[in-house]
């Protein structure tokens, strides 16, 4: 079957499960070596594209990649331990997305997920959830680098290495969160680094799109991909949605699964259109900017 394009997603990576939440019947888990492991954003992205796509990605470590080869079915040599923040990994990924391109003759879109919430500063409970009073600022840079350098510095290497030259469409997606527009009590971190990402990629939106590269943000609400494995983040998730009128508990908080969020995606590369912005919420969790 000859694939539809090939689609550069980053920051694939998977979380042994710690909770677990299979007992809603629409969450199941990856089975790899006797353990089960939760998938981020963007390996429900790659899960949901496989099939239709070409594949090259990157990740954090050879578990990441194992995973996906023996579960996903993607070859190894698809697969990248690339450090974004670094310029000369950046760019040693793209050229091998470059030769590939070549070698299939096909269009090339990229999905970012740069929001590994990755920092290395102790955060209080070990959670990004935290009052102003008590929330640790210095790991600000981080999480803001983590979301915004990571994209800069594959786009600029994609078009240093013509990625995009001669494709009528090309599509960027980059997945952020809805706390990007929707703050939270205790979510101050959390909505920074996505905050920040979320202003930079509605620039880059205005600047790409002369170029025919079109922009879309993906923002999805609470999502089982480790997060809330966490005792503390869980319950103060369910605290504060009490405070917005939503009767939660433990067993009962509203989360949906990457594979939701990699649907998202493959309908906004599918799109015959420009998706310039798409949020996703499991049913029950709030309403959206309290619409």
């Amino acid at each position: 079957m000859n694939k539809k394009a090939l689609i550069v997603i980053t920051g694939v990576k998977f979380s042994e499960v710690k909770r677990d939440f299979s007992a809603r019947d629409y969450i199941t888990y990856i089975e790899h070596d006797n353990k089960k492991y939760k998938m981020n954003a963007a390996a429900g992205v790659v899960r949901q594209l496989i099939n239709d796509y070409e594949i090259i990605c990157t990740g954090y470590s050879e578990l990441d990649g194992d995973i996906l080869a023996s579960a996903f079915g993607l070859s190894k040599d698809r697969f990248f331990t690339t450090n974004l923040l670094n310029k000369v990994e950046t760019d040693e990924f793209v050229e091998a997305v470059a030769d590939l391109k070549t070698d299939l003759n096909i269009s090339v879109h990229l999905v970012h997920y740069g929001g590994a919430s990755d920092t290395k500063t102790k955060l209080p409970n070990d959670s990004l959830l935290a009052h102003t009073w008590d929330l640790k600022a210095e790991a600000l840079p981080a999480l803001i680098e983590n979301n915004c350098v990571t994209l800069i510095n594959i786009l600029q290497s994609m078009k240093k290495h013509e990625i995009f030259e001669g494709q009528s469409i090309s599509k960027v997606l980059f997945i952020s969160a809805a706390a990007a527009v929707r703050a939270k009590q205790m979510l101050g971190l959390d909505v920074a680094q996505k905050g920040a990402g979320h202003g930079l990629i509605r620039t880059i939106a205005l600047d790409l799109t002369p170029e025919n590269i079109f922009v879309t943000e993906i923002m999805p609400g609470s999502t089982d991909t480790g997060f809330f494995d966490n005792d503390y983040s869980l319950d103060t998730a369910v605290e504060v949605t009490k405070r917005l009128g939503y009767e939660n508990t433990r067993d009962t908080y509203p989360v949906f699964t990457a594979e939701q969020i990699g649907d998202a995606a493959k309908y906004t590369l599918d799109a015959n259109c420009n998706v310039r912005e798409l949020v996703l919420l499991p049913y029950g969790q709030f309403p959206h900017l309290g619409a």
